[in-house]
């Protein structure tokens, strides 16, 4: 297992994105610091502003809302192009990618959120997934892990005492998550199919994802971003660093 380089800076006009870095931006949505009202929505495309208008509770406005705006004004940093002019498309499984037609820089993006936390993995030249999950009780945990998940990591799950299960159980989901949205088919991937080398998480360990016993291309890194939370990266390759940033205003972009 290698480990990777991992570096939090204050500002993303500090470094600009090179072939080897992987981005990870943070936002906490309920931030009073964000006025909703003072956001510039107009950067928003009209089936954007269409699917935020459909959202019925106040909650996932908010949050919609607030992860595009920052969305479009972060990767708008990448692209030298105005936020309002990104094009994205869509995969018949939902995931968004940036139009090449309109944008040649081969810029790889992906997006999460739970409860009031949203990340963002920006990179150059490589399919990444991220994912981040609220720890929370779960009903049932135990009959999706038998149905979702690997023998091996059944086992897993069910050697850890109670008072870890919920651990266990969202270090499974998020790895897979993330994984199965850089291959771009979300939670649809066959989850037992691949095994995610299960080691107590270190941050910055990259962990070697192994397919029908065989080592992939593939990596996978616990990120760390708030105890009330576990995140987990995937990534093409290895040969990468890993920079973060937490945005509080819109200001800083």
């Amino acid at each position: 297992m290698n480990k990777i380089k991992n570096t939090v800076l204050n500002s993303p006009h500090e470094s600009q994105l090179t072939s080897n870095q992987i981005h990870i931006w943070k936002i906490d949505i309920n931030n009073p610091q964000i006025d909703l009202d003072k956001l510039p929505r107009e950067i928003l495309s009209q089936d954007e502003r269409k699917r935020a208008a459909r959202l019925r509770s106040a909650k996932d406005k908010r949050r919609f809302t607030v992860s595009r705006v920052f969305l479009r004004k972060s990767l708008s940093h990448y692209l030298d192009t105005a936020p309002s002019e990104i094009k994205f498309t869509y995969n018949k499984y939902g995931k968004p990618n940036i139009d090449p037609e309109h944008h040649p820089q081969n810029i790889r993006f992906n997006l999460s959120h739970s409860k009031n936390l949203a990340l963002y993995a920006i990179t150059q030249n490589r399919e990444i997934g991220i994912d981040v999950e609220y720890i929370r009780n779960v009903d049932k945990a135990g009959k999706i892990v038998r149905r979702f998940f690997s023998k091996d990591e059944c086992e897993f799950y069910y050697s850890q005492p109670n008072n870890k299960k919920n651990w266990a159980f969202f270090t499974l989901w998020t790895r897979k998550e993330a994984y199965s949205k850089a291959r771009g088919m979300g939670i649809g991937l066959p989850t037992k199919e691949f095994d995610l080398q299960l080691v107590p998480p270190e941050v910055g360990q990259i962990n070697h994802i192994r397919t029908k016993n065989k080592e992939s291309k593939w990596s996978l890194i616990d990120i760390e971003v708030d105890s009330d939370y576990m995140a987990a990266l995937a990534a093409e390759g290895n040969d990468f660093e890993i920079n973060h940033w937490k945005l509080d205003d819109i200001r800083q972009l």
